[in-house]
């Protein structure tokens, strides 16, 4: 792709920065597959590739979705899995904020992001990306949504996060970056009903 986003840098080479930050500042480590696999999510995202062009897509319930896509071919399984996966992950990291206030939380979609993740692990054909990928993305959603959050707020992509929405979302996912962002604003999460900080 010849578009340049900021300085001369192509989408992929931005994200692949941006996730490299991330990674480091959050002390998390995945395989290359992985990481070239969430960097070209998010270029994709860049170039208006997710979700999917297929009419209705956007409007039609994760879970809905799920049940078509394993009532499909293999072929049209996959592609609807790793759409599903995919925007669950992406709508999880960038627009945490706007989920918590939807009639679905972010739970929801980490639940059918990691479901799709995890079937694409059994079926997927393993010359694409292997199942390894897969299952890691499914494993480890949260902490791939909370890399993606990070590279959403330092890039500037979203708005900001109040307290409350960052609790809230600290509550709903156990994230361990919203921990730590409550930490850094001096606010010690716990759990209701337990006295000691998590």
């Amino acid at each position: 792709m010849s578009e340049r986003l900021v300085q001369g840098q192509t989408p992929v080479e931005f994200f692949r920065e941006q996730l490299e930050r991330a990674m480091d500042h959050q002390k998390v480590s995945t395989s290359a597959f992985t990481q070239f696999y969430l960097v070209n999510l998010l270029a994709g995202c860049v170039r208006g590739e997710l979700p999917p062009s297929e009419p209705g897509y956007d409007e039609t319930p994760l879970a809905v979705l799920y049940v078509r896509a394993v009532q499909s071919s293999r072929r049209d399984r996959a592609k609807l899995l790793r759409a599903m996966g995919d925007t669950a992950l992406f709508m999880s990291g960038f627009f945490a904020d706007s989920i918590s206030r939807r009639l679905v939380d972010l739970d929801y979609y980490k639940s059918m992001g990691g479901f799709a993740y995890a079937r694409l692990a059994q079926d997927e054909d393993p010359r694409i990306f292997g199942p390894e990928v897969f299952s890691e993305l499914s494993g480890r959603f949260t902490e791939f949504a909370d890399l993606l959050s990070e590279i959403s707020e330092t890039s500037h992509l979203a708005a900001p996060q109040s307290l409350l929405r960052l609790y809230e979302r600290w509550l709903q996912t156990g994230s361990r970056r919203a921990a730590s962002l409550l930490a850094e604003r001096g606010i010690t999460p716990v759990v209701a009903g337990d006295s000691r900080p998590q």
